[in-house]
Order: C-alpha cells, then sequence, then structure tokens
C-alpha cells in the first residue's frame, strides 16, 4: 500500500508519531529495591509449598490478578504455589486464620500442612501521573528566571514482600518494590529567547505501575532468597 504522506514531513505528523512511540513503549519506568539488612537468610527449595496471602491495598479482584502473574512464576521455580483464598476453609478447618495468619501459632499450622513458607503482599504508594501538560516557551523563561524547576507528575506504585518461614515462625525477609514511571517530554515549536517550550505526556496507570513493581519485586525476592536449588 502506498503512503504518500511520507515525502511530506511535517510538525504535527512528527507529534502523532512521537505520541504512538510514548503509547506503546508506556513511558520510561524505573524500579528501586529496598529490603532487610543482611539479605535474605534462606534458600527457597524446588518442590517447597508457598502460601501466598491475599495482597492488602488493593480489590480482591486485583489481589487475585497478582497472585496469577505470580503463580506462573512460582511454578517455573520448581515451588508449588497455593493462594490463601482459595485455601480459606480448608485452612479455618486446621485452625489457620487469615486476619491473623502471620502470628506464631498459625505459622505452626500452616508448617504442619506442608507449608514451607507464607508470603504477605501489601500494595501502596499509589499515584497517578499528569496525562499531559504543556508548557510555553514564556513560561519555561520565567522557571529558569526564577530558579523553579517544573513539577515530575509520575505515575508510581509500591509494593511490599514479607516472607514469613513456617519453620522458624517468624518474618525473615522483607523487599519493598517502588515503581515509577516517567512522563516523556517532546519539545514544541515556539521559542522565546533561546527557550523551546514543551509537552509532558504520561500515558502510564497506576495499574500499570502495580504490574511492573510485582514483576520486578517477584523476580528480586526469587534471586535474593537463591531460587531454587535441588
Amino acid at each position: 500500500m502506498k503512503q504518500t504522506f511520507c515525502s511530506r514531513p511535517n510538525s504535527s505528523l512528527a507529534f502523532a508519531l512521537l505520541l504512538l512511540l510514548v503509547l506503546v513503549s508506556g513511558c520510561i519506568p524505573s524500579t528501586q529495591f529496598t529490603s532487610s539488612a543482611g539479605g535474605c537468610p534462606t534458600a527457597l527449595v524446588a518442590g517447597e509449598k508457598l502460601l501466598i496471602g491475599e495482597a492488602f491495598g488493593i480489590t480482591p479482584n486485583r489481589s487475585y490478578e497478582l497472585y496469577q502473574m505470580l503463580d506462573s512464576q512460582v511454578k517455573e521455580a520448581g515451588i508449588q504455589p497455593a493462594y490463601a483464598v482459595e485455601q480459606d476453609m480448608y485452612l479455618r478447618v486446621q485452625g489457620v486464620k487469615p486476619e491473623t495468619a502471620t502470628d506464631t501459632s498459625n505459622l505452626a499450622k500452616m508448617q504442619q500442612m506442608g507449608y514451607a513458607y507464607y508470603l504477605e503482599l501489601a500494595v501502596g504508594n499509589q499515584a497517578a501521573g499528569l496525562g499531559y501538560a504543556s508548557v510555553s516557551a514564556a513560561e519555561k523563561r520565567e522557571m529558569q528566571q526564577y530558579n523553579v524547576s517544573p513539577t515530575q507528575d509520575n505515575t508510581k506504585a509500591t509494593v511490599k514482600f514479607n516472607l514469613y518461614s513456617t519453620q522458624a515462625k517468624k518474618l525473615i525477609y522483607t523487599l519493598t518494590t517502588t515503581t515509577e514511571i516517567s512522563p516523556v517530554t517532546l519539545p514544541k515549536q515556539d521559542q522565546a529567547n533561546g527557550h523551546r517550550g514543551s509537552t509532558s505526556v504520561n500515558l502510564s496507570s497506576i495499574s500499570m505501575a502495580v504490574d511492573k513493581a510485582f514483576q520486578k519485586g517477584t523476580q528480586k525476592l526469587f534471586e535474593d532468597c537463591k531460587c531454587c536449588r535441588e
């Protein structure tokens, strides 16, 4: 199919292509990790059973979506995952109370049921970045004149992983993963005294930031805890 517009590039077309690139790339993500001092004291072993609790800070449906993401990664590592929500009745019959799952008594009962670890998840620090912002050349010149920095409206989310050992009956490792997705800044045509205006576009969502933080955090958790060995 012949595309005649390629022979006559213009600013509108270029801007539209840049917007499409932003949409496809999902803006610019960055992830930071904070973990317990001393690192993970254990090595997850293939074949062990991991009970995964319902995530705090999000809806039950969203928590299940994250569990499904985690389920595939855990199985690939050779670990046997189980979702506490799906096991709720069985856990209660054995005396495990989900609302106090991390106390010593519950962890001991989990061990009797064959679970080597319990993973507690929490999602927080969620913020939606500005979808579209425009700064004129004159505004940019004034900001530089008065040493004012433009606001950086990032989309961000934090996922916290608390890993409990049922044998030790305590929390053994904590990992916090924060992902921020920055907007992409595109130059505008207007100029004033050497300054060019700009447009910032952030097409990311909180859901996207949560997914990236969760995926990166799961990978980091397995790396830190040397998952998995035979």
